[in-house]
């Protein structure tokens, strides 16, 4: 069998009509600030091709557009590191805490006083202690995978969604990303990529 691109081969088996095998890899070269206020999810950016063996992916959008029907294997990795939160622990913040709902003191001790507000901030704390991200496969504006996961806080972490899917030629494929914590979408090709590969493809090498 012949082992070059189509439009470079010249033997008999041109005559099947080989076409080039779908599947590129793509990774990130510059980190990506997230503002989780500004947006509910950005598409992330793979600026750096490794492979592309039918011109499917492009880098300038972050997309991976095929060229014919087919089924494709999809993964995305992102690494994510969250902002350190100002602490939120003021002055105003603990009298208002510590304010007694029966005698309105900032200092009050009653047995009421110590039992509700310990709860209150018991709960504040617990609500501090984590943030919720998500990596998702957006196929023409939909989101088809979706993984979530709730993370510790001030913890860099890594998200991964592998999935398979038909897809038509035209589609556009991209990787989306979303949390609930301001951040950096770090760029290290080990951590953050993008890609895909002919389900066809895969078989043959599986077979080989």
């Amino acid at each position: 069998m012949c082992h070059k691109k189509h439009n470079d081969c010249h033997c008999d088996n041109k005559k099947h009509k080989l076409v080039r095998a779908s599947a590129f890899r793509a990774n990130k070269n510059t980190p990506q600030l997230y503002e989780a206020a500004l947006t509910p999810s950005v598409k992330v950016l793979f600026q750096t091709e490794q492979f592309d063996l039918a011109d499917e992916y492009n880098p300038h959008i972050s997309t991976f557009i095929p060229t014919k029907d087919g089924i494709y294997e999809i993964t995305a990795k992102v690494s994510f590191c969250p902002s350190k939160s100002k602490s939120n622990d003021s002055s105003k913040n603990k009298k208002d805490n510590c304010k007694c709902d029966y005698c309105s003191k900032n200092s009050c001790n009653c047995d009421y006083c110590r039992k509700h507000h310990s709860s209150i901030d018991k709960k504040r704390n617990s609500s501090k202690k984590g943030y919720v991200a998500s990596i998702s496969i957006n196929v023409n504006g939909d989101n088809l995978d979706i993984v979530n996961d709730f993370l510790e806080k001030s913890r860099p972490i890594g998200l991964s969604v592998t999935t398979i899917l038909q897809l038509q030629a035209g589609d556009r494929v991209q990787v989306l990303f979303s949390a609930d914590a301001n951040g950096e979408i770090l760029a290290e090709a080990s951590l953050t990529n993008f890609q895909v590969l002919d389900s066809l493809l895969q078989c043959k090498i599986f077979l080989l």
